[in-house]
């Protein structure tokens, strides 16, 4: 049994498959902010009933954010802010005058999870409540829907059987010239 070389044809034809694969999974990857991402919150400390900036930069361009703040045992949701073309948002949120005292995260969530802290002092007459457990404040990453996951698996799919494809005419082909 005689193995054959490794023809052109076929290491043109992964080429082109790694090259449509790399094309497919551009937009599922890409991010065009400038430098880091991150978000701050000023003044870092507040009394509940006052409001703060959330600013945010080198994110998405005119991509969507959702706005929580994650506290002992509660989860406050803010309306969602879209970043301008520069990938920036600078939004004013009021702090619920109902919140109790301690630290608080900002999380701006959308192609990423990004996190700020905030320290909150209660409200005139309001108590001081503490956390029932560690894991009430803990951040959680962002996961993918049904629908983002299965459109990547399609194009994954896509990408190898095109692959799969190229080669097979590429040997085909390539066996042909031979005889």
């Amino acid at each position: 049994m005689r193995s054959t070389p490794v023809s052109s044809r076929v290491l043109r034809a992964i080429a082109a498959s790694a090259l449509i694969a790399l094309l497919i999974s551009l937009p599922v990857s890409a991010h065009s902010g400038d430098g880091a991402s991150e978000i701050s919150v000023e003044p870092a400390q507040v009394t509940a009933g006052g409001t703060v900036v959330l600013a945010g930069s080198g994110l998405e361009p005119n991509s969507d954010r959702q706005i929580n703040l994650v506290g002992p045992d509660v989860t406050v949701p803010f309306p969602k802010v879209t970043t301008d073309a520069a990938g920036m948002f600078n939004v004013t949120l009021t702090i619920p005058a109902h919140l109790p005292a301690g630290q608080y995260t900002f999380q701006a969530i959308g192609d990423e999870t990004l996190t700020t802290t905030c320290q909150v002092f209660a409200a005139a007459g309001v108590t001081n409540v503490e956390p029932a457990s560690e894991a009430a404040a803990m951040v959680l990453p962002r996961t993918r829907s049904g629908l983002e996951v299965g459109a990547i698996g399609v194009l994954l799919v896509i990408a190898i059987v095109l692959g799969i494809v190229l080669v097979w005419r590429a040997e085909r082909f390539g066996g042909a010239e031979r005889a």
